[in-house]
């Protein structure tokens, strides 16, 4: 985004012309979804993760919707009062995506360039990027990391066996190895591992 200022002193903004993506690796790895919109819902900018979210009903390729028009009808009240100056300048809304899971929308009013960046909170997407992370850095195989989708999902070994499409005593076998390698006892230490796990610095 180009920042210019008017003959009046006052900040102006020229649109990303085209609109740019970013890839989730300039972003440091993250694929958190994040949208810059102005008052009237046009996406000046989104990144990756952003335009993946269109496969749950968020987003679209220059204006920005939902499929629950509850939460987009809240949205649009909140960017409306912002301009006015009679809403806070940060704002959180929860939204359900067509699929049916609950994210949460963090909203930050820029001022200075009156536009908005909204960012998506997806703890299910954020589970499934922990889980990739501890089956690189613990070396786990493909069917052990989906073993552990699983287990975090909260299934016993007999209800992953058949979703496996594996013995019980091939599913049990593949837990063992989980608590191998990661050092933990449990079903829910192993659990809370994911769950609690950050990813050194390389």
């Amino acid at each position: 985004m180009t920042l210019h200022v008017s003959m009046a002193g006052r900040p102006s903004y020229t649109p990303f012309s085209p609109r740019r993506e970013t890839s989730s690796d300039e972003l440091g790895g993250a694929a958190r979804p994040v949208f810059v919109i102005d008052a009237s819902l046009n996406i000046c900018f989104s990144n990756r993760g952003a335009m993946e979210m269109a496969r749950e009903g968020l987003g679209g390729p220059d204006r920005f919707t939902a499929s629950d028009k509850d939460f987009v009808a809240r949205l649009h009240g909140w960017l409306k009062r912002c301009q006015n100056g009679t809403a806070a300048g940060e704002t959180r809304l929860t939204l359900s995506l067509s699929c049916g899971r609950q994210v949460a929308i963090d909203a930050v009013h820029l001022a200075s360039i009156d536009l908005f960046v909204l960012t998506v909170d997806d703890p299910e997407s954020a589970m499934d990027r922990k889980i990739a992370d501890v089956s690189e850095a613990c070396g786990l195989t493909p069917t052990e990391e989906r073993m552990l989708s699983l287990i975090v999902e909260g299934l016993d070994t007999i209800v992953a066996a058949k979703r496996l499409g594996i013995a019980p005593t091939t599913a049990r076998t593949h837990l063992q190895r989980l608590f191998a390698k990661t050092g933990t006892a449990r079903q829910s230490e192993l659990v809370r591992f994911v769950a609690t796990y950050v990813e050194e610095a390389r």
